[in-house]
């Protein structure tokens, strides 16, 4: 009898260290800044067609200047295998503010502006129609007049952009009038953000999406008010102005984000992740990319390119005219016995 309990007492150990399987799936997701970074032109350029140019280990930018004399470096944007699409996660609100920053070898913020990106692709299509008018005369044969000037007409078609993981977004960062760097010396330019990333303690079936629908649920208003700014985009492509997508006010910052947490809220979950038991609660991210340094090689500046700094203007010496008599001597003093350094001095001492 003893024996047996003994047995039953040995497997009831091992089934509770036995590991219980979850029946769906846990909501994972690894984010890596480290693979978040600004790169050059040159770096964003493929070599060869499916190949990518590796990053070089000493990177140099060239700091240009628009037709408004405004001063400008370009940069792409990469996020390849960071675990976050920098730019679909700003349309969804989940990203919901940003900001790329350029620091001079000093520490001073140079440029600071959001994240840039072409919302939609536009089609232009360009119709030239040449009218010609057929005139019968007496002898009844048409003659054909070529109209002087022909018609044109431009249609636009706006397709919106799908941007993956694996390409770049090009970056036009205005710097700073007053702190323009000189040729020589380094700038560091890294990406700040803050991620809202509510928390999961539920299982979620991956087949029916449960997680990423409920998820999506929290961020309605946000999306609803990009998606809005997304179509004037369109509208304003499609008839020629080209705007930039509008980012966050701080009065608008403050509101979504108490329309995320009272969504949280409402949906059975809390505000505070220390409460009893809570399904999912409010989680926000102040995500600061690993910086890279590059070297300012050079700055074009009225079209004149200008790779080392320029030495200061010196002012020129005041001409001094000399004596008449002096300079009227001869300069060697065997030529003349009279030459004035044959003059007596009288040294007065005390």
């Amino acid at each position: 009898m003893n024996r047996v309990i003994l047995v039953a007492t040995v497997l009831g150990i091992i089934a509770c260290q036995s590991p219980i399987k979850p029946l769906y799936k846990s909501y994972n997701e690894k984010i890596n800044l480290n693979d978040v970074k600004m790169i050059t032109k040159s770096e964003a350029t493929p070599a060869e067609e499916g190949k990518k140019n590796p990053l070089n280990l000493d990177p140099w930018i060239q700091i240009e200047q628009s037709e408004n004399k405004i001063p400008y470096i370009q940069m792409d944007l990469l996020f390849e295998d960071s675990g976050l699409n920098i730019i679909e996660e700003i349309i969804e609100g989940t990203i919901i503010e940003h900001h790329i920053i350029v620091l001079n070898h000093k520490g001073e913020i140079i440029a600071k502006q959001p994240v840039n990106f072409q919302a939609y692709e536009i089609a232009e299509t360009k119709t030239e129609v040449v009218r010609n008018k057929v005139i019968l005369g007496e002898s009844k044969q048409p003659i054909k007049v070529n109209s002087l000037v022909p018609e044109t007409s431009v249609t636009r078609e706006a397709q919106e952009r799908q941007y993956t993981d694996k390409e770049s977004v090009p970056q036009v960062l205005i710097l700073n009038e007053n702190k323009i760097p000189n040729p020589g010396e380094f700038v560091s330019v890294f990406l700040e953000l803050t991620y809202i990333n509510p928390h999961f303690e539920e299982n979620c079936d991956p087949s029916s999406k449960a997680c990423d629908q409920r998820r999506k649920s929290f961020f309605e208003d946000i999306a609803k008010r990009n998606r809005t700014e997304l179509d004037n985009l369109k509208i304003s492509y499609v008839n020629g102005n080209i705007t930039n997508f509008p980012s966050l006010s701080p009065e608008e910052l403050t509101k979504y984000k108490r329309m995320i947490q009272e969504r949280i809220s409402r949906q059975g979950g809390f505000l505070n992740p220390e409460s009893i038991s809570p399904k999912y609660f409010y989680r926000e991210w102040n995500l600061v990319s690993a910086p890279r340094y590059f070297k300012v090689q050079s700055i074009v500046k009225n079209g004149k390119t200008i790779s080392t700094l320029e030495p200061a203007k010196s002012e020129p010496e005041p001409v001094v005219e000399k004596d008449k008599k002096v300079a009227e001597e001869p300069d060697s003093i065997f030529e003349n016995p009279k030459h004035s350094i044959h003059k007596k001095r009288t040294i007065v001492t005390p």
